[in-house]
């Protein structure tokens, strides 16, 4: 068996098991314990390794600023949105310019993520802040478990290693100011057209942004596809049998499995298998199996607004860059 296949059948694993670890916990969305191995996964040892470390040093970094300033300013719409904007810029330029820029991207995130809650949901603050912490240790642990039990390597421990600065200063502040103005956008279209899971279309939208604008523009185009591809299959799942747990969960690591093949294999398709993953995820993984379409189909629809909404701005903001690109290669 190859390393890849190795690899997928591990995270497939991981995920099953972070799903089920966290349904019987009673995990408000057990998804982000899934997406967490998911997002982790690597047939690098070493990468997957730094990347669930940094995952939840950022997670757990965020959440406690996060609930701290969310008190302060609870009920203030302005701070509120400004704080969501400096987080969206600063987590956007750590992850280009650190060496551990994943720790600031995630840890960036997350809280802007509590402070959208201070926003939506005020009263479900402290819960947030709780459960977010638990899913992300348990998908980090379950996908790292996985990988040591089933993928390539087997048995070996893994190691942090640093990571080369993605692009100059100049580019990545200039993509910083492009992510915290999107995140205006989002919050702004949200206010305005009541647009559904902010929090998912937010996150959905700041991953997209690359230190090279051509390379963000067409990982957004390959985020869209995905979501449709992930999406269409995980309520396809839903519509053949949504009560039945043997067909969920046989499917859940099926359909993981397949995704992450595609993800891992590095091909010029790597973001579709990836998107397609998390767009499945999120469809088909509820406190339990799905018993309705309507929570599924509004954080698949977030998905697909957030990345276009930030595709869009990427492309115009940087359109004279990514034509002097195409000159030059020209």
């Amino acid at each position: 068996m190859d390393d890849v296949t190795r690899q997928a059948l591990a995270t497939a694993s991981g995920v099953l098991a972070a799903v089920y670890i966290s349904l019987a916990m009673g995990l408000a969305d057990p998804y982000w314990a899934a997406l967490s191995v998911m997002i982790i996964a690597n047939v690098d040892r070493d990468q997957l390794f730094t990347k669930g470390v940094l995952r939840i040093a950022g997670t757990f970094i965020g959440v406690t600023l996060g609930y701290v300033v969310g008190q302060w300013v609870e009920g203030l719409q302005l701070p509120q949105a400004a704080l969501v904007m400096i987080a969206a810029g600063i987590g956007t330029y750590g992850r280009q310019r650190s060496a551990y820029g994943y720790a600031w991207f995630y840890g960036a995130l997350t809280f802007a993520l509590v402070m959208l809650y201070t926003m939506v949901q005020p009263q479900d603050l402290y819960s947030f802040a709780w459960y977010r912490c638990y899913e992300i240790v348990i998908g980090v642990t379950c996908g790292t478990l996985a990988n040591w039990a089933l993928g390539p390597r087997a048995g070996e421990l893994g190691h942090i290693v640093a990571a080369a600065t993605a692009t100059t200063p100049e580019s990545a502040l200039k993509q910083s100011y492009i992510a915290a103005l999107g995140a205006l956008v989002i919050i702004l279209a949200w206010t305005f057209f009541n647009l559904p899971q902010l929090p998912q279309v937010l996150i959905s939208s700041l991953i997209i942004i690359d230190a090279d604008p051509a390379a963000s523009r067409h990982r957004g185009y390959q985020r869209i596809i995905g979501c449709i591809i992930g999406g269409t299959a995980g309520l396809a799942v839903i519509a053949i049998d949504a009560t039945e747990e043997w067909w969920w969960a046989t499917m859940l690591f099926l359909g993981v499995f397949l995704c992450a093949r595609i993800h891992l294999a590095k091909s010029a398709q790597t973001y579709i298998g990836t998107q397609s993953a998390i767009a499945y995820l999120v469809t088909l993984v509820s406190t339990g199996p799905p018993t309705t379409l309507d929570p599924p189909v509004e954080r698949l629809v977030g998905i697909i607004i957030g990345v276009s909404i930030m595709t869009t701005l990427v492309w115009a903001l940087n359109a004279r860059q990514i034509a002097a690109e195409k000159a030059a290669d020209g």
